[in-house]
């Protein structure tokens, strides 16, 4: 670590001249609780739409029950930011573990009967998902208190892999367990949450060394609820990012499903679906070992406009795809979903070392939760949208649309991105933490 980066650390942070740093341990069950939960939720979300879809096969009906796990934790994302910076991150993952411990087993009973009814099954993707968001949101609030400012860029894109890494295996998973027996991912996802829930007890009581916040009368729930809209609406850089995740997020649902579809009609093994949806893991895994690097050398506004471009390769070779010979759609479909990942490994991992680095410490979580809020809540609305699409106008037509889209979202962007008057420092220097007009993320 520079002498620069310790002072621009807010809080202290144990350093690493020990042989075995504490900070490593500490980071270490941080990203292994993360895997587990990760690896459960994959199994989870994919074996209860798989379940809905065999029941009524209806795309729509798919569509709700996996909006149903994002639409609620989507819109507590602000609420769920306030709660971390005032409560001990650790509290809440242990807290949420148990929730999703909890509703997993209420639901396995009516899975083993065959009786499980649509709006039991969005029921408990919501708790879940809620639960899990809980979770994620904590977990990332802990990171910049566990490892120190010089080897925040490395964490991220770690956590980053774990992401792709989980869904690499746990999708595939998830559908060999779904063919096995509808119970088994539910048993399994029981499984990686007692998991998830022991590592965090293995950490550190008090995971937030330091109060939350400098010493004075704390704010009004109302006044803290809006910090991080404030915080955010004072960043263009920050605000364009979003925007550009938010579009995106939205769009690469309707991929999804295309590629849900686009398997099931063939009658594919359920396996096989999870071993397509597996691609965003490949690729966001490997996009993750090169992304740390990028994110050092190049700047943020530079990687949010080539992401931009470098999605309409897959989009095109998806909106190609369905003029081709069916047997070559299985290798179109990975390759779509792969690029997909590959290329917003690079956009997360930038956007994330840009929040751990610059945001304070007592508003990280608040700026997270309004973050996510958007870029989160374009999940639910592009399900649902590209469920009714794909109805109206089939996997084709669908594909074109969002291509096109693609290309005017980029050019659009690019040309914001480029106007932008406040740019992160180049490399070997770091842009104003607190600088009253351009707030970094």
């Amino acid at each position: 670590m520079t002498a620069r980066t310790r002072t621009a650390a807010q809080t202290p942070v144990p350093d690493d001249t020990d042989a075995v740093p504490p900070w490593r341990r500490h980071f270490a069950l941080l990203w292994s609780g993360g895997a587990l939960n990760g690896l459960g939720t994959m199994t989870f979300t994919l074996a209860l739409p798989l379940l809905a879809l065999a029941q009524t096969g209806s795309p729509v009906a798919t569509a709700w029950i996996a909006a149903a796990g994002m639409l609620p934790r989507t819109l507590l994302q602000v609420p769920a930011g306030v709660l971390v910076d005032r409560v001990d991150p650790r509290r809440i993952m242990v807290l949420t573990q148990i929730g999703r411990l909890a509703v997993t087993l209420l639901i396995l009973p009516p899975i083993l009967l065959g009786k499980a009814p649509v709006l039991l099954l969005a029921a408990a993707m919501a708790v879940h998902g809620i639960c899990s968001a809980l979770f994620i949101t904590a977990s990332s609030t802990a990171l910049p208190y566990v490892v120190p400012p010089g080897h925040l860029a490395d964490a991220v894109g770690k956590n980053e892999a774990r992401s792709h890494g989980t869904q690499l295996t746990g999708r595939p998973l998830g559908g060999f367990l779904f063919g096995l027996a509808m119970w088994a991912p539910t048993v399994f996802n029981i499984v990686m949450s007692a998991g998830a829930l022991l590592t965090t007890l293995l950490l550190p009581r008090q995971v937030r060394t330091a109060p939350a916040e400098p010493a004075k009368k704390r704010e009004p729930f109302a006044e803290e609820f809006r910090a991080g809209f404030r915080w955010l609406r004072r960043d263009r850089l920050l605000r364009s990012a979003l925007v550009v995740c938010t579009v995106t997020n939205a769009m690469f649902q309707t991929v999804w499903l295309i590629i849900m579809a686009g398997v099931t009609d063939h009658g594919f093994h359920p396996m096989l679906i999870g071993a397509v949806l597996a691609a965003t893991g490949v690729g966001g895994l490997l996009g993750s070992l090169i992304a740390p690097h990028l994110a050092e050398r190049v700047r943020p506004a530079n990687m949010v406009a080539l992401c931009l471009w470098a999605w309409l390769l897959p989009l095109g070779a998806l909106a190609w795809a369905h003029h081709m010979d069916p047997r070559w759609l299985m290798a179109v479909l990975p390759f779509t979903w792969g690029g997909i990942g590959f290329i917003g490994a690079h956009m997360n991992v930038t956007v994330g070392t840009y929040q751990a680095r610059g945001v304070p410490r007592h508003l990280l979580g608040r700026v997270l939760g309004v973050y996510g809020l958007f870029a989160q809540g374009a999940l639910p609305v592009g399900l649902v949208c590209g469920g009714y699409l794909l109805e109206a106008v089939g996997a084709h037509t669908t594909s074109v649309l969002l291509a096109m889209a693609g290309l005017g979202i980029s050019v659009v962007f690019t040309a914001l991105l480029a106007a932008l008057k406040y740019l992160p420092a180049p490399r070997g220097r770091r842009a104003p933490v607190a600088a009253p007009v351009r707030v970094r993320s």
